[in-house]
């Protein structure tokens, strides 16, 4: 009996993208800006490079995701303090409030999952995601396995 594995995961991700979407009414932004919002709200700036370790995108993408909050002033692009080739994304005063709301808002509802399906699961769920990056993104995709 299959697990229908791939059809969970198609539809949380979707459900979380419209979870995002008030943020959109909100504050202007679209769920993989507010997805780098949130992760600025950690940090305060990142690098480039981390950012798109962490959140998947490929580098065009994040590319027009990071002009499109520079333009509003959630972001800023300075050079990067140990690598000069590099650069790091800083969040901006403009910025704080919507990423604090997003992490907020991300941080609730990942508290109320862990509630209801446990620790245990929540684990097991990431692993499942941090075995789709290998097998998707990394050498593995690269091979065809």
């Amino acid at each position: 009996m299959p697990l229908d594995l791939i059809p969970s995961l198609q539809k949380a991700a979707h459900l979380l993208a419209l979870y995002l979407e008030r943020f959109r009414r909100d504050y202007g932004v679209t769920q993989p800006e507010a997805q780098v919002l949130a992760m600025l709200d950690l940090r305060r700036r990142s690098s480039i490079r981390d950012l798109q370790r962490v959140l998947g995108h490929k580098p065009s993408t994040l590319t027009s995701i990071l002009d499109r909050l520079v333009a509003r002033g959630f972001v800023t692009r300075e050079p990067g303090r140990t690598d000069r080739r590099s650069f790091d994304v800083k969040l901006t005063r403009a910025g704080a409030a919507p990423a604090a709301a997003i992490r907020s808002a991300l941080s609730t509802l990942e508290t109320k999952v862990v509630r209801r399906t446990g620790v245990t699961d929540a684990r097991t769920l990431a692993s499942v995601a941090s075995t789709l990056e290998e097998l998707v993104g990394g050498r593995q995709a690269e091979r065809g396995a």
